[in-house]
């Protein structure tokens, strides 16, 4: 079986998970809509990566390559928020 099929590999360690606290509690400040929207946005991301996960799974190549394609609009999407966010201008990328 190769790596890419490995059923025990995991997301990225290291990474930190939301607490219940965290995602749940009031965001305050001119940020406070923003931020809201980027986990609204990053919500969208996990949804149809574990859409796109059970198609895979399931050998439906059509609907797989559907939500792929959803997925690329929704990462565009999330990650010019992100940059919106860390650069304070919309659509000006932090990455160089």
């Amino acid at each position: 079986m190769s790596s890419r099929h490995d059923k025990s590999h995991h997301f990225e360690a290291g990474l930190p998970e939301f607490a219940t606290s965290e995602r749940d509690s009031p965001l305050s400040g001119p940020d406070a809509e923003a931020m809201r929207e980027l986990q609204r946005a990053s919500e969208a991301v996990l949804h149809l990566a574990t859409q796109a996960h059970a198609a895979v799974a399931r050998s439906d190549a059509a609907g797989a390559e559907a939500v792929r394609k959803s997925l690329e609009k929704q990462l565009t999407l999330t990650t010019g928020l992100i940059d919106e966010l860390l650069s304070g201008a919309p659509g000006q990328s932090v990455l160089h």
